[in-house]
């Protein structure tokens, strides 16, 4: 490798007799450096390049060939800037440092060749001063960064896609996330709705079975009074016998029994006032039985027991109302007995000479009150029955309903649980997305 000697000093050319030893040292000596200074070059690990103040190539090595596929002897005199120039600069970093006589490391990274096979470096130098410290050039090396950069491309490119995934599962994570909450939240406001409609059913449904006692209480109270009035019945049809022969006893009998059926005159009312109030009670049985299949379907396929219930309820319903209508059958033709048997005791008190034939009258009517007394009495059992069974199944639909909404107050817990445990994942998710953020932001 040859090169201009930027280091001779020019006075070293021309001696004279007298210093030609001294001379010859110095010659050595600067020999003895350039030699050094060319084997640097040449030895060198990275391209290496020397200009003088001019700009020019003085030294070339074997890796700045290798880099730029320029020759030693293409390169070796020519302008520095038309062998190595990158893209967007005016001057070489050799040119720079030989012009300004400061060190200089660049810490940007430039590029060139051609755009299929383009290589990357990064320089630095020092400048070359004469002993009087005069900047006559610049001794510049190069550090190849090529598969640097192109690691640093494929990093950013698979950074790039990992990103792109990451983002994309995160996204679809939290939007699943969100719409799970959203569907949590839409349950959970429905179990809590039904848990509320469950509570006032179950309320209802005591307040049914409270009812239902209360019904075959008054029941129990009616038979016992119609069995009373079948007794009352029972004297007035001995007493009426006994007006055949005993005639001046009839007016006191007429006055007892004109007395007896004013009081089962009241009874009547009494007995038609409770059977309204059993009409009524069925008919919200019934009310209450279709409100319960109404609630059945909204509980779904879990309350079909208690769709059956409800049926049977409904049905017993019905079926006291036929009771009840029966009875009212059977008390407005007792009232109107009742009142013929008034009308009867009244004309007996008028027509005592009558008193025989009026107290047979009054005999076949009292035979055929104690009939009727005893249908009621045989409609009043079945309805205490009936009551008494529909307390049972009132009680039994309650039980039912707690069992209910025990379950669904279990299932509303475990949608809270499982709400908060979405929003720990979701949560997890942002970290996550937040992690590779940021090490994408270190990458």
């Amino acid at each position: 490798m040859t090169g201009r000697r930027l280091l001779l000093p020019d006075h070293l050319d021309s001696r004279d007799e007298a210093g030609d030893e001294s001379i010859d040292a110095v010659r050595a000596e600067r020999d003895f450096w350039q030699t050094l200074f060319e084997g640097l070059v040449e030895e060198f690990p990275e391209p290496i390049l020397v200009v003088n103040d001019d700009g020019a190539i003085t030294h070339w090595n074997d890796e700045s060939a290798e880099l730029t596929g320029v020759a030693h002897e293409n390169a070796l005199g020519e302008q520095a800037l038309d062998v190595i120039g990158t893209d967007g600069v005016e001057e070489t970093l050799a040119e720079e440092i030989a012009r300004t006589g400061e060190a200089i490391q660049e810490s940007e990274i430039r590029s060139g060749g051609p755009p299929d096979d383009q290589w990357h470096i990064r320089t630095a130098g020092v400048p070359l001063r004469t002993p009087e410290g005069d900047s006559i050039g610049a001794f510049e090396y190069i550090t190849i960064v090529t598969e640097l950069v192109e690691q640093r491309d494929e990093l950013e490119a698979v950074q790039t896609a990992i990103s792109d995934i990451v983002d994309g599962a995160v996204d679809e994570l939290l939007s699943a996330a969100e719409t799970n909450a959203g569907t949590t939240d839409d349950v959970d406001d429905l179990a809590a709705t039904q848990v509320r409609n469950l509570a006032e059913v179950r309320n209802e449904m005591e307040s049914l079975s409270a009812t239902v006692e209360e019904i075959s209480a008054s029941a129990e109270e009616v038979s016992s009074q119609s069995q009373t009035a079948a007794e009352l019945a029972d004297e007035s049809k001995d007493a009426t016998a006994d007006i055949v022969s005993i005639i001046d006893d009839v007016r006191d009998a007429t006055d007892t029994l004109s007395a007896t059926t004013q009081t089962l005159e009241q009874r009547m009312k009494e007995i038609d006032k409770v059977v309204d109030v059993i009409d009524r009670i069925a008919d919200e049985t019934n009310l209450l039985a279709v409100n319960a299949n109404i609630q059945a379907a909204q509980v779904d396929s879990g309350a079909a027991g208690f769709a059956v219930v409800a049926d049977e309820v409904k049905a017993l319903a019905d079926q006291s109302k036929g009771e009840v209508e029966t009875i009212e059958d059977i008390v407005e033709e007792v009232s109107r007995n009742t009142t013929e048997t008034i009308d009867n005791v009244g004309t007996t008190i008028d027509r005592v000479d009558d008193a025989i034939e009026r107290a047979r009258t009054v005999d076949d009517k009292q035979s055929e009150i104690r009939a009727a007394v005893e249908e009621a009495t045989t409609g009043i059992d079945q309805i205490a029955d009936a009551t008494d069974d529909q307390a049972a199944t009132a009680q039994e639909v309650t039980t039912m309903l707690g069992n209910s909404l025990e379950q669904i107050e279990a299932v509303a817990d475990e949608i809270e649980t499982l709400a908060e445990t979405n929003d720990r994942q979701a949560a997890k998710v942002r970290e996550v997305r937040d992690e590779v953020r940021d090490l994408e932001s270190d990458l």
